[in-house]
């Protein structure tokens, strides 16, 4: 079974680097329920937990609205400040914004950033799953879990697909100026391969 889960891992972020050109070592914004979580109920060594699937040199980042949230928990969730603090890049974000609004405010509309979301948070899960080119990791009890590519990532892959042999607009208009001048020294050019092919008869 983990040898299967980490095929499918492996497959879903091929598939992200193809489509999306997210390379590694990867960026991987976490928020606060992923990281305690991590922490807490599982116990585990996180950085390497994820080492293993996202390969060495992953980097993590936290908005820093993630670290008021768990500085607002307490001593319940010390672990995962202690974590954010000594492993983390924080990320601005503005002021106004909860948690969950801030890791979707860093993803933006097309994950311009390239960021794996890491969060245990249904509803932000479900709202990641929306943003395009936006792997996304969690875990389920105690294992780590790489999603598979979510429908708006594999419509967003296709339309590049489509998109990748086709002119902008600036492209398509030069194309039809060179056509129009080729057909115009075609057709300037008949007349006298007619006259030649005439001579050519006479001889």
């Amino acid at each position: 079974m983990r040898l299967l889960r980490a095929k499918a891992a492996r497959k879903t972020l091929n598939f992200y680097r193809t489509a999306f050109g997210l390379h590694a070592p990867y960026t991987v914004l976490v928020d606060g329920t992923f990281v305690h979580h991590a922490t807490g109920a599982v116990k585990t060594n996180l950085a390497g937990r994820l080492a293993k699937v996202l390969g060495r040199g992953a980097k993590f980042a936290v908005p820093a609205a993630v670290l008021d949230e768990l500085r607002e928990l307490g001593d319940a969730a010390a672990d995962a400040l202690a974590f954010c603090r000594r492993f983390c890049e924080v990320l601005g974000a503005p002021g106004h914004l909860a948690a969950a609004d801030a890791v979707l405010h860093l993803v933006g509309e097309h994950n311009e950033r390239k960021y794996v979301v890491a969060t245990n948070d249904q509803m932000l899960q479900r709202r990641v799953r929306s943003v395009p080119g936006a792997p996304l990791v969690y875990f389920t009890g105690t294992v780590l879990v790489v999603d598979p590519p979510s429908k708006a990532s594999v419509r967003g892959a296709r339309q590049k697909e489509r998109g990748a042999g086709h002119l902008d607009a600036d492209e398509a208009a030069l194309a039809k100026r060179l056509k129009r001048a080729q057909r115009a020294e075609a057709a300037a050019a008949a007349p006298k391969l007619q006259r030649r092919s005439k001579k050519k008869r006479r001889h």
